[in-house]
């Protein structure tokens, strides 16, 4: 699950940038290098942890040297992000990206009923209690916790503070 932080969407500004010249497009390019990294110490600092796989596979990384991708490779990111069933949480402005995820995950009933029973193990609750849950969770779905949502509204907050000091530094208004 990958979120994308852009400097190129906002085509005015890079317009800007382009005619000013390239010490001042490579301010703005640290600038979003740091809200990337930024970014993704947010939404480290709000993942939610039970074994610390969320938090751990945290990462940044260009993709351009305007264009960073902030994200996280475990599969139930998704999931715990968003949430499951009736009790999904789709922020209207990413409706089209949490798409992707919607649905069964391909690994099976079986995958499933190891990970929510090594919970249990892990919590101090009887094995045999792992079935119930399982079908409750298959039921009534999971609540969100969101935490890269969060960070990346953080995040466009930071860029345009930044690329605004960017533009005032650089006389471009």
């Amino acid at each position: 699950m990958n979120i994308k932080i852009d400097i190129r969407q906002l085509k005015e500004l890079e317009k800007q940038l382009l005619k000013a010249g390239p010490k001042t497009t490579k301010a703005a390019q640290l600038e979003l290098k740091a809200t990337a990294f930024e970014t993704n110490e947010i939404a480290k600092s709000l993942a939610p942890i039970d074994r610390g796989g969320l938090k751990g596979s945290m990462a940044f990384e260009p993709i351009t040297k305007s264009a960073y991708k902030i994200g996280n490779n475990r599969d139930y990111a998704p999931y715990v992000e968003f949430g499951t069933g009736s009790v999904a949480d789709i922020p209207a402005e990413w409706s089209s990206f949490a798409l992707q995820f919607k649905g069964a995950t391909g690994k099976g009933w079986d995958n499933g009923l190891e990970e929510i029973t090594r919970w249990c193990i892990k919590k101090g609750i009887p094995e045999e209690a792992a079935y119930p849950i399982f079908m409750s969770i298959l039921e009534s779905g999971v609540i969100a916790t969101p935490f890269l949502y969060p960070a990346f509204k953080e995040g466009r907050k930071l860029l345009v503070k930044r690329v605004t000091q960017v533009i005032k530094d650089f006389k471009l208004e």
